[in-house]
């Protein structure tokens, strides 16, 4: 069931500024009851650090990390997350995703998860941060089985907007393709100029600067989707947000948030209270926030 995008890391591009090109390989399975890294392959400038068990041996916590600290014009990242039947993953970043000013060509972003059997993967980068002139592309390609148990979210800011900065020159481009059992069940390529109309349209952001999205599936939403999705509901919007949650049917069968909001802090306050809401939904722990976050 392993999809990958065809576009291979290019060697990098001319420009007096020399590109970081990097790749991360990890594979997780669970050996006498415990989560474990059983492959770790890296070229590059990305890592991830010692696994963490504050749950207990059956869920692991990971950091990713990209030691230069943000993304810039040329740099092509790729990460590609396996996880065998049984294994239970929480994966976050150390903190925002910059994308800094690109003069010379575009920064990529390559992200490739499969879950195979009743694996399950929390994927919860903090937020992706583009600053003024970025241009900036991310592909995410998610593969799940039947049984596979998955909560994700991904929240971008368009600007750097504590320091008063409006995101007025840049591009994000971001392609977005969920497969269960092999079949198409989402697929998402989103395109925004800085000067773009869908910016400001009711269409499109409605003048926000910060939108994520969530997604959410596994066994016990697919038994019981309506009161998945009235719990999801049922949370309440931080002060400036909105947001809305729908559940698509098989063979989907993936519940899906998606949130406007004109502050990243309120925001991502949101998407971690949703996350609270939603976690017992595909495991049997109670939600435990990562140390780092807290930092």
């Amino acid at each position: 069931m392993t999809v990958a995008f065809d576009t291979p890391i290019a060697s990098p591009a001319a420009g007096p500024v020399p590109a970081w090109h990097a790749e991360l390989r990890l594979r997780f399975e669970t050996r006498g009851g415990q989560t474990r890294a059983a492959e770790r392959r890296h070229s590059g400038p990305l890592r991830i650090q010692k696994l963490l068990y504050p749950q207990g041996p059956t869920c692991c916590h990971g950091l990713l990390l990209h030691p230069p600290g943000g993304i810039a014009g040329g740099d092509q990242l790729r990460l590609d997350i396996r996880l065998g039947d049984q294994a239970h993953v929480l994966l976050t970043t150390p903190g925002a995703g910059k994308w800094y000013r690109s003069v010379y060509a575009e920064a990529l972003q390559t992200i490739h998860l499969e879950l195979e059997g009743r694996s399950c993967l929390e994927w919860l980068p903090q937020e992706t941060l583009l600053f003024q002139g970025a241009r900036a592309r991310q592909r995410l390609q998610v593969s799940l089985d039947r049984d596979s148990r998955w909560l994700s979210w991904d929240i971008v800011q368009l600007g750097r907007l504590a320091a008063g900065e409006h995101w007025s020159q840049g591009r994000w481009a971001q392609q977005i393709r969920i497969q269960r059992e092999g079949l198409d069940v989402w697929r998402e390529q989103a395109e925004f100029e800085a000067d773009a109309g869908l910016r400001h349209s009711p269409l499109g952001l409605a003048g926000h600067a910060v939108f994520a999205t969530i997604w959410v599936c596994g066994p016990q939403l697919t038994a019981a989707p309506e009161a998945a999705l009235a719990a999801a509901r049922g949370v309440v919007p931080e002060a400036g947000t909105l947001f809305a949650a729908t559940w698509l049917q098989a063979p989907a069968e993936l519940l899906v948030i998606r949130v406007l909001g004109h502050d990243c802090s309120r925001v991502r306050s949101l998407c971690e209270r949703l996350w609270h809401t939603m976690r017992p939904w595909i495991c049997e722990l109670p939600p435990q926030r990562p140390r780092i976050w807290n930092t």
